[in-house]
């Protein structure tokens, strides 16, 4: 895992005006790609690229965001002296110090994704995924962080978190939150002694081919609890450098929570409480209205309370395999 928060403090400010002139640190395992600040002390992650004279690209603007493709530009290195280079530049452009910190972040997983002396078409796709991640942050939340909280639980408490994180929906809306082969998963919180939920209709009663677990979990406000960015630093442990299921959790966050980026460092629940309540149920058992709906109802909601219902055994749900399997605890 690369840390470009301790590197970005450790890079001496630079006094200048010029627009591409920087002061940068070569990034531990990929020397030929720089961590900078401008002279906002704003971080800046300068990427190398294969020569390419051909390749012309415009900068692209967004609210916390510029990207500018081959930019000649002077780095002031970590020895004093002063290199000229042609980088491709990724500047994040706001003041806030958290939003700072959440580009370094998911800068690192850019970072991981390119070779020493990538493409320029592989520069760009690795920018344009960070550039989706702001484009989203610009939009209104798709999901309570709460809800959130308890998908990215899940994922951090299984035996096999990548195969959670593969299968795991690309639009928060959908309808389940875990889906692959003929198994889906959807996890739902609750708060207080009452295990009740809401479900649509459909999300109990799924074709006949596919099998539905629900995940149930207490998520509790704690000071002393954890945040979406703590998860996702110990995600980052558990996944070891999986760069692709790395980009995909940072891209559901985004998608998320949107313009409400900053409660992802700000609100905390309890783990411990999380880990006490976590039980899992099957779909077909869970209380719920007649499917055989009157002609014209559609949509249909309603709360079921699992409160004193039997949660499914954990041996059943490894002996299911796929994603079932993978949400048992590791044993080891």
């Amino acid at each position: 895992m690369i840390d470009l928060v301790k590197l970005f403090s450790s890079i001496r400010p630079i006094v200048t005006t010029n627009d591409d002139r920087f002061a940068a640190h070569p990034i531990p395992s990929y020397e030929s790609h720089r961590l900078g600040k401008d002279g906002l002390n704003r971080p800046i992650l300068l990427i190398s690229t294969l020569n390419d004279r051909n390749y012309k690209q415009p900068p692209i603007v967004l609210e916390h965001l510029r990207v500018q493709y081959n930019l000649n530009c002077g780095v002031l290195n970590p020895n004093g002296t002063i290199e000229d280079g042609k980088f491709t530049i990724v500047r994040c452009t706001g003041e806030d110090t958290t939003l700072q910190f959440y580009f370094l972040n998911v800068a690192s997983d850019v970072v991981l994704s390119l070779k020493d002396q990538p493409t320029q078409s592989e520069v760009e796709n690795a920018v344009n995924r960070l550039i989706e991640l702001f484009r989203a942050m610009e939009e209104v939340p798709l999901k309570s962080i709460q809800g959130l909280w308890a998908e990215m639980f899940l994922i951090l408490q299984a035996g096999q978190p990548n195969l959670l994180v593969n299968a795991w929906h690309t639009l928060p809306e959908d309808r389940y939150d875990f889906a692959m082969s003929n198994q889906r998963i959807e996890v739902k919180s609750f708060s207080g002694e009452n295990r009740q939920h809401h479900f649509s209709l459909e999300q109990l009663h799924p074709p006949k081919s596919v099998n539905a677990l629900i995940g149930s979990v207490c998520v509790e406000g704690s000071q002393a609890g954890l945040t979406i960015t703590d998860l996702r630093e110990k995600l980052h442990i558990r996944l070891e450098n999986n760069f692709d299921s790395l980009l995909h959790i940072d891209s559901i966050i985004a998608r998320t929570l949107g313009n409400a980026w900053q409660q992802a460092s700000e609100i905390r629940f309890d783990q411990r409480v999380a880990e006490d309540s976590l039980c899992f149920f099957l779909s077909s058992l869970i209380p719920s209205v007649d499917p055989n709906l009157p002609q014209g109802v559609s949509q249909v909601h309603f709360k079921s309370d699992l409160t004193d219902m039997q949660p499914v055994d954990d041996s059943l749900l490894l002996d299911e395999g796929g994603i079932f399997a993978a949400t048992q605890c590791n044993s080891s």
